[in-house]
């Protein structure tokens, strides 16, 4: 779990359930945090059960964003770069 404050309004990180039972070391997770941090405000414009991703360098970052006193973002799942394809076939681009 991840806590911090976007304009002066208080976020919440979590890895679901099924995420955080994978090994990824604290700087992974660390990473993982920044960059879905890195959407700043946007985070608090998302309605209530709204998902998002977001393109990494570890694969592409699926999320939900629970709305209630504090706004609680969900990492959901990470799709490991071996495991996205682009039209033509090709693996391990993120776009």
């Amino acid at each position: 779990m991840y806590r911090t404050q976007v304009n002066g309004k208080e976020i919440i990180l979590l890895f679901s359930t099924l995420e955080a039972a994978k090994s990824r070391s604290n700087l992974e997770k660390e990473q993982i945090y920044k960059r879905v941090l890195h959407l700043n405000e946007q985070l608090l414009m998302f309605q209530n059960g709204t998902s998002f991703t977001i393109g990494d360098p570890l694969g592409l970052i699926v999320a939900q964003v629970k709305k209630s006193d504090l706004t609680t973002i969900y990492i959901e799942h990470i799709i490991d770069k071996q495991f996205m394809y682009d039209g033509e076939g090709h693996r391990g681009e993120v776009v």
